[in-house]
């Protein structure tokens, strides 16, 4: 009883600490030559901050917190900050984006509000640190024994956005057969064949395919690829089948919670799968009856499912552009493929193979490669709305223009930001490749 007392007291603290914390108000503050951004939040923040270049901009990311401030209206004609914007880079993230002037530094503190209860954060932002922050005089100086050597970790390098694609059956598994033999093994290798390649071809992602050939793969092996090549999205192609030949339009799946349960379980009996979570060490922690891994692993669920479902919901709308749809909601079920903690996976009908008219079009080369591509363009927004942290595409998002500096060429900036310079040119109307010092070019949406 103590122990099931303990489960849901964790539970109900870990449940409560989802958007816990409240950005009530954000003050920006000039005084010589020095700006000062407060905030007061509800509780004390869990934060990240680091600068980005060319335009230069500090980032700010709080961590489980909401807020309904208008940050469009903060900041006007100071001279270190240019702009202000907010958004969602990821599930539980708070993202604050300062555009400041080249060259400016910041020093963060911690400030205490008028009222007790909030919470304050401080960021000085200065462009000379030594005349903000005098060095006092000293009438002795001494010389320090030996030189001290710092090593700068080297920048790393944005990634590329991963998508694994699982061809469902294969080898002695043939799937369904439609009424002119036509397996479902083969139909589902085409058309990921084709998903594969079109993902290939956009700059800052890459496709990896559970299996090439015709040959079998068993289904936690499939699990296993996925995570092997830490997998952003995993995408299982299937044709569906029914006893009523007349059945048919495509259909999306996610993992329902019934399977997540079952599936936390499975991952508790075996402890070594759960020694790591989306990159989070849990070897650490003090918990002998596995109560606080319960815990994180049903929170790292249910997230996940949530953003299985968002994948799905825009695959289901690029698809019924070409396809009628068999239910225009995404489902869920307990498809054992679907049940990685951490990596959104969906499944995807993509007609009854058992249909006449639906076998003859998921045969037809033509028919496979718009299908491949209505997935691939919804695979496209998500990520969109969603890009992954660390990813060329979450750079890009991020930024929404870059200011031209002279000698700095289009073919350059294009590969900066890892687009093509057709892209660049349509996306700016541009007649030529010839660029003038301060143009302003629009980045953000070249990758959509």
């Amino acid at each position: 009883m103590k122990r099931k007392l303990l489960f849901y007291f964790i539970l109900f603290l870990f449940s409560n600490a989802s958007f816990a914390v409240v950005l009530q108000s954000l003050i920006v503050k000039e005084n010589a030559g020095k700006s000062s951004v407060f905030f007061t939040l509800s509780s004390p923040p869990v934060y990240k901050t680091f600068i980005l270049t060319n335009p230069r901009r500090l980032v700010v990311d709080l961590r489980d917190t909401i807020s309904n401030i208008n940050v469009n209206r903060i900041a006007t004609g100071n001279s270190l900050i240019a702009k202000v914007r907010s958004g969602r880079p990821s599930t539980g993230i708070f993202r604050l984006v300062f555009d400041v002037k080249d060259g400016t530094k910041y020093k963060i503190s911690n400030w205490k509000p008028t009222n007790s209860k909030n919470n304050g954060l401080k960021i000085e932002l200065f462009t000379n640190y030594s005349a903000t922050y005098p060095i006092k005089s000293q009438s002795v100086i001494s010389k320090p024994k030996t030189q001290a050597h710092f090593k700068h970790a080297p920048v790393k390098p944005l990634r590329d956005i991963v998508v694994v694609i699982d061809p469902g059956h294969g080898g002695k598994d043939p799937g369904a057969i439609g009424p002119r033999y036509i397996s479902e093994k083969a139909v589902v290798l085409a058309i990921a064949l084709k998903l594969k390649q079109a993902i290939d071809r956009e700059r800052g992602m890459q496709a990896v395919l559970t299996r090439k050939g015709d040959y079998y793969v068993g289904l936690r092996e499939r699990l296993n690829i996925a995570r092997h090549y830490n997998a952003d999205l995993f995408i299982s192609i299937h044709a569906d089948a029914f006893i009523n030949k007349q059945s048919s339009g495509a259909s999306v799946f996610a993992l329902s919670p019934k399977g997540a349960t079952s599936e936390a379980a499975r991952w508790l009996a075996e402890k070594e799968n759960y020694s790591e979570l989306g990159g989070v060490n849990l070897r650490g922690l003090d918990d002998a009856n596995g109560v606080i891994r319960t815990v994180l692993l049903d929170l790292s669920q249910t997230a996940t499912i949530n953003s299985s479902l968002q994948v799905g919901s825009r695959l289901l709308k690029q698809m019924d552009k070409i396809t009628s749809l068999h239910n225009r909601a995404v489902e869920q079920a307990r498809f054992i493929v679907l049940k990685s903690p951490d990596i959104p996976s969906v499944l995807v009908e993509t007609g009854f193979i058992t249909n006449t008219q639906e076998e003859k079009n998921l045969s037809n080369p033509s028919y496979q490669l718009r299908l491949a591509q209505s997935i691939f363009s919804g695979v496209k927004y998500y990520f969109s709305d969603y890009p992954p942290h660390g990813s060329r595409l979450e750079s890009m998002v991020n930024t929404n223009l870059h200011i031209v500096k002279a000698g700095e060429t289009l073919p350059a900036i294009a590969a900066r930001y890892n687009i093509s310079i057709a892209n660049l040119k349509k996306l700016n109307n541009l007649t030529n490749i010839k660029l003038r010092p301060g143009q302003k070019l629009n980045i953000n949406a070249a990758w959509a």
